[in-house]
């Protein structure tokens, strides 16, 4: 994002720089107070440009593709049934052998966070007011910072509410005479908090920005948004145990408001939706290039897809850390919405919809079979990728016996014919284990060896159609299932699947696997199996992947399933552990079970 107006001169540029950095500088105190370091509040909070310096900052509590980040965005996937890590990154082991506790808070622990991002939207919400505009411009200017304040404390209440139920709320800096001590407040405290904070920023937000080079600000429908998203969760089981009605109904009308607008739509192309800055779909993004980058770990393209065990050219050996899971494979149906079903010779021998030989069609697409998102959401054997190169995750066997066990010592590989994507290839150790990798948001057409560096892809944190399933979710809940199924079938008619019916709980299971389904990989499914409360049954099953097994003298495959990862997901995960580092330094009361 670019200042509002250019800097006046260049010691105000370095200015600005400097203080960018020194007033962010981490801290391990939840409830301390650091000076501005060298510059005096005034020269900060007496110039705009300053203080949109500093708004600019908060932003970076949001996800994005970033190396340091990716745990906030899509592999927050790997902490439930979609996915996993290969390389056990941000303590999975610990996770999911069920020891995750408050001195051992894994990779998903964001408390500390948070409440630092926290703690600046406090400092700017108190001294903003110390600044006397000159002139309209300025008010507006001066109140739309504010609103954008508003909705990242928002933000970031939102997301600890949603991770720890209650948490402590601090809505102000603290001085030096202040009472440190705090307590939790409740979950629905919490929310009073957030709605509140959202409802101030959608007062003084715009509805869009006159140009581009405010793309990715937050916009009036992105606080509605945000606000449909937490009311949705506040109704939900988990944290509505009595089922309160009234609460489901102020989720729908959360998600209506924000299809009154009327500014955003479902782009016409899924896969390609998600390969784009800006488009009509995005409510709110964060970006994501090789100019604004983390540092070399951020090309994120080719960590996870082209150097990942696919068309890399042996780049670093491959990464492919994220690999989905079949039980997420076998949630897609078939593009006449039928279940797909092992058992079924049919499904199969061919599980994938492709036909023999990996037959696409004319845009190089496989032949469409399955439901249109599972092509553009996982990488799988017989994907097509750059050019006309299709990805070959098949090995093959000396003795051609389907029956052995890839991993059982007695297992030969045939070195002179496998998948060059596979475990069969000795040049490639980085490749995806499970038998999928993640796709959602690569570009198939990127070129490693001529490009270098990524295209610019951001990651998608609201969409409208999850707007659209937040709308048809609380609906059904509320009691008025005709408008569950009308908004439903509006998400599958994007990718021309058939219209869905129902009633009843199986209703209500058709909304959750739509869900899944249009929202894979996005970092949905850690929160709703959660607040669904099915994550002690789901998440407990062991991660499977498949091998695929290729007939030495022909094109014909067996499928193998096996069982990839065991799992543990004690109930006490429905809410995460307090932390040790703030319990030694506050008295907080810890989520039960730990």
């Amino acid at each position: 994002m670019q200042n509002f107006k250019t800097m006046r001169n260049i010691y105000k540029i370095l200015v600005a720089i400097i203080l960018s950095f020194s007033l962010f500088a981490c801290s391990d105190e939840l409830l301390d107070k650091q000076p501005l370091d060298k510059f005096s509040e005034a020269s900060v909070w007496q110039d705009l440009n300053l203080a949109e310096v500093y708004v600019n900052n908060q932003y970076k509590v949001l996800p994005k593709l970033g190396w340091y980040e990716w745990i906030r965005a899509y592999q927050l996937s790997c902490f439930t049934d979609e996915a996993t890590h290969k390389y056990g990154y941000h303590s999975i082991y610990d996770y999911w052998g069920g020891i995750m506790g408050p001195s051992i808070p894994t990779g998903i622990d964001v408390w500390r966070y948070h409440y630092e991002f926290i703690k600046g939207c406090n400092e700017f919400l108190q001294k903003i007011d110390t600044y006397i505009p000159e002139d309209d411009e300025e008010e507006a200017i001066k109140d739309r910072l504010t609103g954008e304040i508003y909705a990242l404390r928002a933000w970031s209440y939102m997301d600890l509410a949603a991770r720890y139920g209650g948490v402590v709320l601090i809505t102000e800096p603290f001085g030096l005479n202040d009472d440190f001590l705090r307590t939790r407040s409740t979950f629905d405290q919490t929310v009073e908090l957030v709605i509140s904070d959202l409802d101030n920023a959608i007062q003084r937000l715009p509805l869009s920005y006159p140009d581009d080079s405010n793309w990715g600000r937050i916009t009036k429908g992105a606080a509605m948004a945000m606000k449909s998203r937490m009311l949705l969760y506040a109704a939900s089981p988990l944290f509505n145990p009595t089922n309160d009605i009234t609460k489901w109904e102020q989720a729908a009308a959360a998600a209506k408001a924000v299809i009154d607008l009327d500014l955003y739509e479902m782009e016409g192309d899924f896969k390609q939706m998600f390969l784009t800055n800006k488009n009509r779909e995005i409510i709110l993004s964060r970006g994501n290039d090789a100019v604004n980058n983390d540092g070399l770990f951020d090309y994120f393209e080719v960590a996870e897809g082209l150097g990942g065990g696919i068309d890399g050219n042996d780049y670093n050996g491959g990464w492919s850390s994220t690999m989905v899971g079949q039980a997420l494979v076998d949630d897609f149906e078939w593009d006449d919405g039928t279940m797909f079903d092992w058992e079924n010779p049919a499904h199969a021998a061919d599980p994938y919809g492709i036909g023999e030989n990996g037959q696409v069609d004319g845009n190089g697409d496989p032949l469409r079979k399955r439901d249109p998102r599972f092509y553009a959401s996982i990488t799988f054997d017989g994907s097509p990728w750059i050019s006309d190169s299709l990805v070959q995750f098949w090995i093959c066997e000396e003795s051609n016996n389907y029956n052995l066990n890839p991993f059982n010592p007695s297992f030969t590989l045939s070195y002179t014919v496998y998948g060059r994507n596979s475990i069969g290839n000795p040049k490639r150790w980085g490749v995806a284990e499970t038998g999928y990798s993640y796709r959602k948001s690569m570009d198939p057409y990127y070129n490693l060896d001529k490009e270098q560096f990524p295209r610019s892809i951001p990651w998608i944190i609201i969409r409208y159609a999850e707007i659209l399933l937040n709308y048809a979710e609380a609906s059904f809940e509320a009691g008025d299932p005709d408008v569950a199924i009308h908004w439903i079938n509006q998400v599958r008619a994007r990718v021309d699947m058939p219209p869905i019916s129902g009633s009843g709980d199986e209703l209500r299971e058709i909304i959750r696997h739509e869900r899944r389904v249009e929202l894979c990989l996005e970092g949905h499914h850690f929160y709703d199996a959660r607040r669904w409360m099915i994550a002690h049954e789901t998440f407990n099953k062991p991660l499977v992947g498949v091998r695929i097994v290729k007939d030495k003298f022909s094109d014909t495959k067996v499928y193998n399933l096996f069982e990839y990862e065991q799992r543990s997901w004690p109930e006490k995960y429905y809410l995460q552990p307090i932390p040790q580092y703030e319990l030694e330094k506050v008295t907080l009361q810890q989520n039960p079970g730990y």
